[in-house]
């Protein structure tokens, strides 16, 4: 359409009528004026109303606002210009006198607009359904039209960008002929047997993978069993209890030639077994993602996904990835596998790897032998575990061992335990026993190792429990600790670690059989716990005391020095670690949960101890940090605070600091000297580094600021 023509067509007025149902129309008030909305908003019957003609083969349409035509003004705000012959449309923005090429949704309206109808008399209503030939008229039916006149640009804007990705989908060769049953055999692992119901006991069933009855015995609906025919893990299901059934999704792996290269195709897979006709379920599988490799093994990755926000189809995603924390593992198809091992995967270990291992993910296999070709030789050499514990750890022995002659010396066993090892399908952590085995010069039983790799297991797991029993008598006793308490191996460790640390806190010999390995661990576990106040308190005094070996010493020497004593306050001392911890968590501070405290108090540079009302010893008041001589670091109460009823203690501190002034020793005056040393020194690098509180009242204080004004040092009259 040419722009200068489309001027001179004959100009578009509001008619009488239409000016006078404008006039007629009462708007209703819909929104008022506020901080977003400048005025008030109305809303009209008719906010648009719109006047049509076909001139010259061209629809125009011109737009009219309600508010200008009840001022009196017949000129449209708009012109629309529509020619159907080449799909063309384009508007004239009458008052700022420019071309738009915006759909009428687009153009600029006021708001008004948003909450009226639009109007077009029933002739012109016909007109627009007539030329633009849609089931719809007026404003919806020219909305719609350019609505599908855009949508058909952005297809040919769009197909040449799809036009190359549908020449490569097209090389992909068709679906194997036994695809579904294979997907539903090897790729779908959940299988039943369904029964009737018998209070004698069903005596046979249905097994889906054998597709067959087979004979079972008393089976109960939902418990899990092994088919007799089949040799499968199933599922018994009641037929009157088990309603439909929808298998869990399983990834499945094609690998075709494709060309000069071949492709990998990820598939989801899952089976509807429908109520009552389980004999004849059917399986969805639905490709969602391809990885097109050449020769020189690049690979292009195209997935099936929403395009355009318009429709489903095959879009290409970049190039294959290698990802060291996502693995899709899945069944592989391994029947296309012997042709193109001959040529394509000739050197890559793909095909031994899919014999010894049956699920993984080949594409990240594939990008994985690209950087370490040493794949192969583990792959052939039946190691299969071995590369799929270690492809997602750049340390593993798969990517360190390289240019390898002797694998068996590389991965540090030697060839008995090589076969062992390829034997039990061993992965990382088989090899790590094997490896610890050679070094200690003894051997492990295959079950033993087996059962520590099933259940993640390695040696450093059992670094504790190695010094008391053998690996033989750790795998006896997790059974049947397992059996007794249900608890999975790993939590079953944390237990015995957790126990040991607490027996020795509590100074139970734990050099006697009984009490290392005590009959029932949780509830020794539980017992010594208790004890100690909670497992928390538990284990973290127990980590203390390892760290800090004297703190209870050292609190049992100082305890009749520094106690001290009231009408209303007291000064007591902590006799355990577990007192220190439990004050810090009542309380709601730091204390607990930092080590430089208790390194203090075991270079005997500060110690812990309590301010207590009288009246209530066993209940926190005010934690304080005090120095040899008794100088005050710090005091805190509940949130690391220091609250107003402190003053009130603060001459009780004072008077405490001159009575415990007679009890000091030399050795303790020596102490004193070294603390308020060291606390000068923290003192200026805090200052230096301009430390800040960032947490609570004090936020954004320096810290050395805060230290200083809770510092109460002992008043010189008040020392000997």
């Amino acid at each position: 359409m040419r722009k200068e023509q489309l001027r001179k067509l004959r100009k578009l007025y509001a008619t009488p009528a239409m000016m006078k149902k404008a006039g007629m129309d009462v708007p209703e008030l819909v929104a008022r004026k506020n901080q977003w909305r400048k005025e008030d908003v109305y809303r009209y019957k008719y906010g648009i109303y719109l006047r049509c003609q076909v001139l010259q083969g061209i629809l125009k349409v011109a737009f009219f606002l309600v508010e200008e035509m009840r001022l009196g003004l017949n000129k449209p705000v708009y012109e629309l210009f529509v020619n159907k012959e080449t799909g063309e449309f384009i508007t004239w923005d009458v008052k700022h006198e420019k071309w738009r090429n915006a759909k009428v949704d687009m153009l600029d309206w006021p708001e008004y607009t948003y909450y009226s109808g639009r109007y077009i008399n029933p002739e012109g209503n016909r007109n627009v359904k007539r030329y633009l030939e849609t089931e719809d008229g007026g404003y919806k039916g020219i909305l719609k039209y350019q609505q599908n006149v855009r949508k058909e640009e952005l297809k040919k804007k769009y197909k040449r960008e799809t036009e190359q990705w549908d020449l490569e989908m097209d090389k992909v060769p068709e679906l194997p002929k036994d695809w579904i049953h294979w997907v539903d055999k090897h790729a779908i692992r959940d299988h039943f047997i369904f029964y009737e119901y018998s209070r004698k006991g069903a005596t046979e069933g249905y097994c889906t993978w054998c597709e067959k009855t087979v004979p079972i015995n008393n089976p109960k609906h939902n418990q899990y069993g092994t088919c007799r025919c089949c040799g499968r893990k199933i599922q018994y299901k009641a037929r009157g209890k088990a309603g439909n059934i929808w298998t869990d999704y399983e990834r499945a792996y094609l690998i075709q030639r494709c060309e000069d290269g071949f492709v990998i195709r990820l598939f989801r897979c899952r089976k509807h077994l429908p109520k009552g006709n389980y004999e004849h379920p059917y399986v969805v599988t639905e490709e969602i993602r391809r990885v097109i490799y050449d020769k020189q093994f690049h690979g292009i990755a195209y997935i099936w996904d929403l395009y355009k926000q318009d429709h489903m189809r095959w879009i290409r995603n970049g190039r294959s990835y290698y990802s060291w924390y996502y693995d899709y593992e899945g069944a592989i198809y391994k029947r296309t596998l012997p042709t193109l091992t001959k040529a394509e995967l000739k050197r890559t270990g793909l095909a031994e790897m899919a014999k010894d291992v049956g699920r993984f993910d080949p594409e990240k296999y594939i990008e994985g032998w690209k950087r370490y070709p040493q794949y192969e030789q583990f792959a052939k050499a039946g190691l299969g575990k071995l590369i799929i514990d270690g492809m997602d750890d750049k340390r593993s022995t798969v990517h360190t061992c390289s240019a390898i002659k002797d694998l068996a010396k590389s991965l540090g066993i030697d060839k008995a335990r090589m076969k062992r090892l390829r034997e039990n399908h061993g992965g990382d952590i088989y090899l790590e026993w094997l490896r610890r085995e050679k070094a200690m010069d003894t051997i492990i039983p295959d079950e033993v190792i087996r059962y520590f790799s099933e259940n993640q297991i390695r040696p450093k797991n059992l670094k504790l429990m190695l010094t008391r029993m053998s690996e033989r008598k750790i795998c006896n006793y997790m059974k049947k600790q397992r059996n007794l308490t249900g608890r999975r191996p790993l939590e079953l460790i944390s237990d015995w670690e957790d126990y040991m640390l607490i027996a020795n806190r509590l100074k139970i010999d734990t050099r006697i059989e009984k009490n290392y390995k005590p009959k029932n661990l949780k509830a020794a576990h539980d017992e010594v716990v208790s004890m100690c106040g909670g497992q928390d308190i538990a284990r973290r005094a127990g980590e203390i005391a390892e760290k800090f070996p004297d703190i209870d010493r050292i609190h049992v020497e100082i305890k009749e020095k520094y106690e001290y004593e009231e009408k209303k306050y007291s000064i007591v001392v902590p006799e355990r670690i577990e007192d220190i911890i439990r004050e810090g968590k009542i309380l709601g501070h730091c204390l607990h949960s930092s080590d430089r405290y208790f390194d203090r108090i075991q270079r005997r540079e500060t110690y812990i101890v309590f301010l207590r009302k009288t009246a209530e010893l066993d209940k926190p008041y005010y934690t304080l940090e005090i120095e040899p001589d008794g100088a005050t670091r710090q005091k805190r109460t509940v949130g690391d605070n220091q609250n107003a009823d402190f003053e009130e203690a603060k001459s009780f501190i004072r008077r405490w600091q001159q009575a415990i002034q007679k009890r000091l020793t030399e050795e303790d005056i020596k102490l004193a000297q070294i603390s308020r040393k060291l606390r000068v020194e923290e003192f200026d690098e805090l200052r230096k580094g301009k430390n800040k509180v960032w947490h609570g009242k004090l936020a954004g204080k320096l810290l050395v600021d805060v230290l200083e004004a809770d510092l109460m040092e002992v008043e010189k009259a008040a020392v000997s």
